[in-house]
């Protein structure tokens, strides 16, 4: 039985953002839930095998609950708390008041690698992947918008960072075990994203084996099959003219790079000389867009565009952002008090209950469309 616990405002919701992790985990015989009872109580995790923490956003686990969930995993129970860029910090939120118990601490970072992504530096590609259950038969894992780890103790790192990247050769996914349970803390709740991290085929394996070694059906055994192989492809490519394709490769990716930042001084400049300033910014546009295009069809490298958009352009499509992310945290908000109206109209929950958490329902409803509210005013404003 897995549990998503949706009482913290998690940006990661199982019957969106999480449904089809929540599809992969039922074909595999796993039983899938979304946990909804306000305050986390040890009877209501007793048959539970793992409880997902899908980045809480500005909400904070109560004291109490920190106390059963420290308790739930020492007694044999599992729990995955998954964040963002900026960390605790950055979402105002607390799991590392309960991963900190394990070694794990999620830091105030936003991890970034100028050359191993998936076309934007923010979506780092993470092949430096260690021996665990967990990583068996893993190549790589997408990892969008993430926070680095600090570990002490016991805790281990399964996933780092490049030689390059910012923070350089950080964990972003660390493990430890205490008692008869287990823990998983990954940088980014965006990994299992629909549509997002979940593209990537690694990021499926990944899904498959986190979940079940959590679970207790996979013990540390062997190395990884492929961390085996791919042991033994580098020093094999040591020794033959493999390892002068790769470099001859890694020559026309630099050459790349400084054509694009060659690219943007020349539209800095032409900002500065050129009294027609729009009609030579969209020539180079259009210039940079053909580049990146042919570059993609006949490399397969990836060269990401969104720099080269207007400001103008940026403050729409963020504030549209913005607005989306609202609205889904309003209609979400909705949910919730619809599930606690049921309950306690059923006779389930008690009128103080009830009363107290439909007030702070109200209040957070009550903020949401006010915040919503002004982007709409903002993104009006703007398009006039």
């Amino acid at each position: 039985m897995i549990y998503f616990d949706q009482t913290q405002n998690e940006r990661g919701k199982l019957d969106s953002t999480y449904s089809e992790l929540g599809k992969l985990l039922r074909d595999i015989d796993f039983d899938v839930e979304p946990y909804t009872e306000f305050m986390i109580l040890a009877k209501n995790l007793k048959n539970v095998d793992v409880l997902v923490f899908g980045c809480p956003n500005s909400s904070k686990i109560r004291p109490p609950e920190i106390d059963v969930l420290k308790k739930y995993v020492k007694k044999g129970g599992a729990l995955m708390l998954l964040a963002l860029s900026g960390g605790d910090r950055g979402l105002m939120n607390n799991l590392s008041q309960v991963s900190e118990e394990f070694g794990i601490i999620f830091d105030n970072t936003a991890v970034k690698d100028e050359r191993n992504n998936a076309g934007l530096p923010t979506m780092p590609i993470i092949s430096d992947i260690k021996t665990h259950p967990s990583t068996e038969d893993l190549d790589d894992i997408l990892l969008p918008s993430a926070c680095s780890l600090r570990l002490e103790g016991k805790a281990i790192g399964i996933a780092f960072t490049s030689e390059i990247a910012e923070p350089i050769k950080a964990p972003v996914i660390a493990v430890s075990e205490a008692g008869k349970g287990r823990i998983m803390c990954i940088g980014s709740y965006e990994i299992f994203r629909r549509g997002g991290g979940l593209k990537h085929k690694g990021n499926k394996v990944f899904a498959e084996n986190a979940f079940k070694w959590l679970s207790g059906q996979m013990q540390m055994a062997k190395p990884s099959s492929v961390v085996k192989a791919q042991k033994k492809k580098e020093k094999k490519e040591a020794t033959t003219t493999e390892g002068a394709v790769s470099a001859e490769f890694e020559k026309t990716l630099k050459r790349l790079v400084n054509a694009v930042f060659d690219l943007q001084k020349d539209i800095s400049k032409i900002k500065e000389q050129v009294g027609n300033v729009d009609m030579n910014i969209e020539q180079l546009r259009d210039q940079f867009q053909d580049f990146a295009e042919k570059t993609q069809q006949q490399l397969g490298v990836m060269i990401p565009a969104k720099q080269f958009k207007t400001s103008e352009e940026h403050k729409t499509a963020d504030i549209e952002t913005d607005i989306k992310g609202l609205m889904s945290e309003i209609k979400s908000v909705e949910q919730l008090k619809d599930h606690i109206e049921q309950r306690h109209s059923s006779g389930a929950m008690p009128k103080d209950t009830y009363t107290e958490q439909n007030e702070k329902l109200d209040a957070r409803l009550l903020n949401l469309e006010k915040k919503l509210a002004k982007k709409q005013q903002e993104l009006a404003e703007l398009k006039s």
